[in-house]
């Protein structure tokens, strides 16, 4: 998959409009971008962009820091058929914090791939949360 983001979009802007090939997909950083701009899509792939777009979900993970965080998260959304097209963590003073961005169209949904990764996060002992990215972008507008 190829992905558009803040880093590329405005290479496929042109007088107001992102033009997007087939193939391509809008990372949530592109959609704020277009949607601050009032930019319009146009192109082959832009409903398809749009489509994966509304299929993508942020996920937090938070607590202590111990071996196997990553793996149990990641393991769990592959499992679920997620793909994680983002991620950034960081530990302070002992608390691990991720942020994941995972394209949820090959899973069983919103609700099956929240069901699994709350079970993970009781197992290791961590709050995870999962927003649809639509959701989270509308919390954080205000």
């Amino acid at each position: 998959m190829r992905i558009i983001s803040a880093d590329n979009v405005s290479d496929f802007v042109r007088d107001g409009v992102l033009s997007v090939e087939d193939g391509w997909t809008l990372a949530p950083s592109a959609l704020e971008y277009v949607r601050r701009n009032g930019l319009r899509f146009e192109g082959a792939g832009a409903s398809q962009a749009t489509a994966a777009a509304a299929n993508l979900a942020v996920i937090t993970v938070e607590g202590l820091d111990k071996p196997g965080i990553i793996a149990a998260v990641a393991s769990e959304i592959a499992t679920q058929h997620g793909n994680i097209t983002d991620l950034s963590q960081t530990i302070l003073a002992g608390v691990f914090v991720m942020v994941l961005v995972v394209d949820m169209s090959g899973t069983a949904g919103y609700e099956a791939l929240s069901g699994a990764l709350e079970r993970v996060g009781h197992e290791i002992g961590l709050d995870i949360s999962v927003r649809l990215y639509s959701v989270f972008e509308a919390m954080h507008r205000i």
